[in-house]
């Protein structure tokens, strides 16, 4: 990210989010983002993997490269591609980052599909092959969000994240909704997994 500036208008007030912000994430390595509530964190993600709601907010300037290719010049279609495979988001509320009428395995099963050129059954066993792989029973494939605890939901977001081995993996507080203990274990899975598929990460924080 070289010389980001990202900008709100609110009832006609332009409110400056992101001032001139630069930062480098090498393969593998882990980058922290730490700020207060408000500092722009969630911004900076969000515009690197191009998914800021414009208008309001609006990117006036800056480059955002992945190996070289600036991805504020990449059409939609483009972009597309490379959210959820190369650039993945674990997202600050896992009440929010799922379905509520389509079944957790579905919800990490899609983007598989979408990603890796596989069958329906092949991208099944994968969903089912993530799940176990941040602790939950493949049994539970298809249940829904509303039968799993906060825990267990942000468990699956990470699953989803993750599925198709991302270059670089954004973790917006991904342990905010969570007690105590559970934050450990969900630290200790992302850390885990980081290392296994050797992924970059920006990892958001107060």
């Amino acid at each position: 990210v070289k010389d980001l500036v990202v900008h709100y208008t609110s009832e006609r007030k332009e409110i400056h989010a992101v001032n001139d912000v630069s930062l480098t994430v090498k393969k593998g390595k882990t980058l922290g983002l730490v700020g207060e509530t408000g500092a722009g964190k969630t911004t900076i993600a969000k515009s690197i993997l191009r998914i800021l709601p414009e208008p309001p907010a609006h990117v006036d300037r800056g480059e955002i490269l992945l190996e070289g290719k600036n991805l504020l010049d990449l059409s939609n279609t483009e972009m597309q591609k490379i959210r959820g495979k190369r650039i993945s988001m674990i997202f600050q509320d896992p009440m929010t980052a799922l379905n509520p009428v389509m079944r957790v395995g579905e919800q990490i099963s899609e983007g598989i599909a979408l990603h890796e050129k596989v069958s329906k059954k092949e991208a099944e066993d994968k969903a089912k092959e993530m799940l176990e792989m941040v602790g939950i029973p493949a049994s539970r494939y298809r249940d829904y969000p509303h039968q799993f605890s906060g825990g267990m939901k942000q468990r699956v977001v990470i699953a989803m994240a993750l599925a198709c081995s991302p270059d670089l993996l954004l973790a917006d507080e991904p342990t905010t909704a969570l007690d105590v203990t559970i934050q450990a274990q969900v630290l200790d899975i992302i850390k885990g997994l980081q290392e296994k598929l050797n992924t970059a990460m920006i990892m958001i924080t107060h």
